[in-house]
C-alpha cells in the first residue's frame, strides 16, 4: 500500500494522526532496517511506513489503536503473510507484543501526545537490532542531548541504558499529511552492546525523582537519602544539577541508593 492511499482516511486529531508523505524519510526509515529481520510497528496509520518496511523484514506485527486502519491491515494479511495485527492501545499492548514477537527491531511514527512515556516504556526493551522512531523535533532533540544540555532529561539518560541514540533525519511540517504545526525528527537507537550495572526499573525510579526540580542540586533532589560522603564516595560533586550528570553518574547513583535501602 502506497503512502498516497492515506487521502482516502482522514487524520484523527484525538490520536495525535499525522500521516508521512515525504518519500525521503519512508526510504531513510525503512532502509535503517536491515533486510530479513523481525520488527515491530507502532501506529502505522495509512502504512507509508509500512509498505516499505513489509518488504525487507522477515515478519512485521502492528500495533495499532484507530480501528479503521487496524481493520484495513487485517484485511491486507491474506496478501501479507509476514504480517501480524494488535489492535488496541500501544501504551496497554506493547510489553505483551514484545515479549511474545521478540523483535529486533521497532519502527514508528509515535503520536505526539504519548510520546514520553511510550519512550519510556521503549527504552526497557534490550533489542538485538535496534529502534527508528519518529518524533516532534523538540523530544528527539531531548533523547539525543548530552549532559550539559539545557534540553537534557530523564529520556536522555533511559535511552542510554541500551543504546547509543542518534539523529537520522529532520523533517519539515510539509512531509506530513496534514503538517503538524512543527518539525520532526527521525532517531535511531542503536544497541551499545554493554551489560547495564543496574535494572532499568530502578534507574527510571532515580531519574524521575532527580530531574522532579531542575534547579535543584543533586544533592537537594536525594536529601535524606544520599549524604555528602556518600556522592563523594562515587565521584560525583553534590552539588551539581540533574542535566549535568551522565549515564553512568546517575547508575552509580542508583546503586547508592539500593544499597542504602538495603541497610
Amino acid at each position: 500500500m502506497s503512502n498516497q492511499s492515506s487521502g482516502q482516511f482522514r487524520a484523527n486529531k484525538a490520536l495525535g494522526q499525522h500521516f508521512l508523505v515525504s518519500q525521503k524519510a519512508i526510504r531513510t526509515i525503512a532502509e535503517a532496517i536491515p533486510v530479513g529481520e523481525t520488527a515491530i510497528e507502532i501506529g502505522p496509520g495509512p502504512g507509508a511506513i509500512t509498505t516499505s518496511v513489509l518488504e525487507r523484514v522477515k515478519h512485521l506485527t502492528i500495533i495499532e489503536k484507530d480501528d479503521r486502519f487496524a481493520e484495513f491491515w487485517q484485511e491486507k494479511t491474506s496478501e501479507h503473510l509476514n504480517l501480524s495485527i494488535a489492535h488496541g492501545d500501544v501504551m496497554e499492548l506493547l510489553d505483551d507484543v514484545v515479549a511474545q514477537d521478540n523483535p529486533q527491531w521497532i519502527v514508528g511514527n509515535l503520536p505526539y501526545n504519548i510520546s514520553g512515556p511510550l519512550t519510556a516504556s521503549l527504552a526497557s526493551f534490550s533489542l538485538s537490532g535496534g529502534m527508528v522512531l519518529m518524533y516532534q523535533r523538540e523530544v528527539g532533540q531531548r533523547i539525543t542531548a548530552e549532559p550539559g544540555s539545557k534540553v537534557y532529561g530523564g529520556l536522555s539518560v533511559l535511552v542510554r541504558h541500551f543504546y547509543h541514540p542518534k539523529k537520522l533525519i529532520t523533517l519539515p511540517p510539509g512531509a506530513f499529511n496534514p503538517p503538524p504545526k512543527v518539525h520532526s525528527m527521525v532517531i535511531q537507537l542503536m544497541p551499545h552492546g554493554k551489560e547495564p550495572k543496574c535494572a532499568y526499573d530502578d534507574l527510571q525510579k532515580t531519574v524521575r525523582q532527580g530531574f522532579a526540580h531542575r534547579r535543584k542540586t543533586i544533592y537537594n533532589q536525594f536529601r535524606g537519602q544520599l549524604t555528602q560522603e556518600d556522592y563523594l564516595s562515587i565521584d560525583i560533586d553534590p552539588k551539581k544539577r540533574p542535566e549535568q550528570l551522565a549515564y553512568d553518574d546517575w547508575v552509580q547513583i542508583t546503586l547508592k541508593l539500593i544499597l542504602n535501602r538495603g541497610r
